[in-house]
């Protein structure tokens, strides 16, 4: 198995390539995620304790109930950022005829095969880099977009989320590598 920068290993099978693209972040950041979340979660479970053991007019009712939506859906996100920090990766496989790309937590996500033959290229995503776009995808917060597109015969495939421009590139030379690859042998 070989590396790029720190996140992105790849290996070359018999008859495919593997390319994997993993979630991780700083172990600082992580455990900050952890705080943030479990403060979360103390401060919806306090609003749904006061909403059962305390009497409130129907407004104040109304009002913590829109408030219960809201932090169920942030909930959620937070959750699922963790998730994606601790045990999530982007897994690409390329062979003869297809390339599948699969953004996964603990191996739940779905796969989406593309005929190699359709890949017509790579290249970073184009974003100014003092956008509050670019600002908040690269956040710890978030699982954010992909740094890289795969331009296919009908679609743009956005993938690589927050690399860092080093890696991104050789990233996009290893993907162009291996699609030329297969589909040479495929001819």
């Amino acid at each position: 198995m070989k590396k790029i920068g720190e996140r992105i290993s790849y290996y070359y099978h018999e008859d495919y390539t593997t390319v994997i693209i993993n979630g991780r972040t700083e172990a600082w950041k992580t455990n900050v995620m952890l705080i943030w979340f479990l403060a979360w979660l103390f401060s919806g479970f306090s609003v749904l304790y006061s909403l059962y053991n305390y009497e409130f007019d129907s407004d104040q009712k109304t009002f913590l109930m829109i408030f219960m939506f809201f932090w169920a859906y942030f909930l959620f996100k937070i959750t699922r950022v963790l998730l994606w920090r601790k045990y999530g990766m982007e897994f690409i496989k390329i062979d003869n005829d297809r390339l599948t790309m699969k953004k996964s937590i603990l191996g739940y996500g779905v796969a989406r095969p593309f005929l190699t033959a359709n890949v017509k290229n790579f290249k970073l995503q184009e974003v100014n880099a003092k956008s509050y776009v670019k600002v908040f995808n690269d956040s710890f917060w978030v699982i954010g977009s992909g740094s890289l597109n795969m331009i296919t015969n009908s679609e743009e495939i956005n993938f690589g989320s927050q690399l860092n421009n080093k890696d991104a590139k050789e990233l996009i030379k290893l993907m162009k590598k291996i699609v030329n690859k297969y589909s040479q042998q495929e001819s």
